[in-house]
């Protein structure tokens, strides 16, 4: 984990990974370096703009400079993977400062949570769909599928349970953002016995500061980002135990994958 991207971003993912083409049509996916929650960009110039989770409300304004430096002034998707306010609270200030074609969430609602009020308002000002697995849509030539939750599972008190995780491919590269999945939902995802095979995983620190072998296994990332809280010793020597490569957003602030036409990538500042 001690490799700092600012010294030697360019090549840190070269190794292992052929060049990336100069004629390729690329995607890029920024991970935004928001405290404690989430905020994952995905973009292919000219073609689609998606982002999955929003961040907590003082973040707001940061994500949309993200936005802005990018040239981004619509959002076809907004994807909040469960009603936390660490995940949609920025939302309120994106919604003020760019357009927003399609808003989704795992259906939850937590009303107990502060500024909820606020997002379920957006609800219905947004044109507003519900996720389950199996639904699928295109985002430029990127197509995103919903691996968690089953519309069936209902995850008893533990909400993060129910959270959101979505599949991206993009011709042969493979992402799968399991965000805030506790345990218990990501028990229940394996057994749906998915091909989850990834280049790259992402998910949130959290409390459990862990992640299973089971679901190492089935994903065999070559490549780690964790968002929000700073890993702990015992995750980072876990993914290393894997020869994983990992980065953090709480070490490294805002993280930028390009992926080129043919499924290689490139970390760049």
């Amino acid at each position: 984990m001690g490799t700092r991207i600012a010294c030697c971003l360019l090549l840190a993912l070269i190794w292992g990974f052929p060049a990336v083409s100069v004629l390729a049509k690329p995607v890029d996916i920024y991970f935004a370096d928001v405290g404690d929650g989430n905020a994952t960009l995905l973009h292919q110039p000219g073609k689609c703009a998606m982002l999955v989770d929003a961040g907590p409300r003082k973040y707001g304004d940061e994500i949309a400079h993200l936005l802005k430096e990018r040239g981004i002034e619509t959002l076809d998707f907004v994807v909040i993977t469960h009603p936390h306010k660490q995940l949609y609270g920025g939302l309120e200030v994106l919604f003020d400062s760019m357009k927003i074609l399609e808003l989704s969430d795992n259906g939850d609602m937590n009303e107990s949570e502060d500024g909820y009020r606020k997002y379920s308002e957006l609800q219905f000002h947004l044109p507003y769909s519900v996720l389950a697995r199996g639904d699928s849509w295109k985002c430029g030539d990127m197509r995103i599928k919903v691996v968690h939750p089953s519309v069936a599972f209902a995850g008893g008190g533990d909400y993060t349970s129910r959270a959101l995780a979505l599949l991206v491919e993009f011709n042969d590269f493979r992402f799968l953002l399991l965000g805030d999945v506790s345990a218990n939902g990501e028990e229940r995802m394996l057994r749906s016995r998915q091909d989850l095979n990834s280049m790259v995983l992402q998910f949130g620190a959290g409390e459990e500061n862990r992640i299973s072998q089971t679901l190492l296994e089935r994903v065999q990332p070559k490549v780690v980002i964790i968002s929000g809280a700073r890993p702990g010793r015992e995750l980072v020597d876990q993914l290393l135990s894997h020869k994983i490569r990992t980065f953090a957003t709480a070490e490294e602030g805002v993280i930028r994958m390009r992926v080129a036409e043919n499924g290689n990538i490139r970390l760049q500042p």
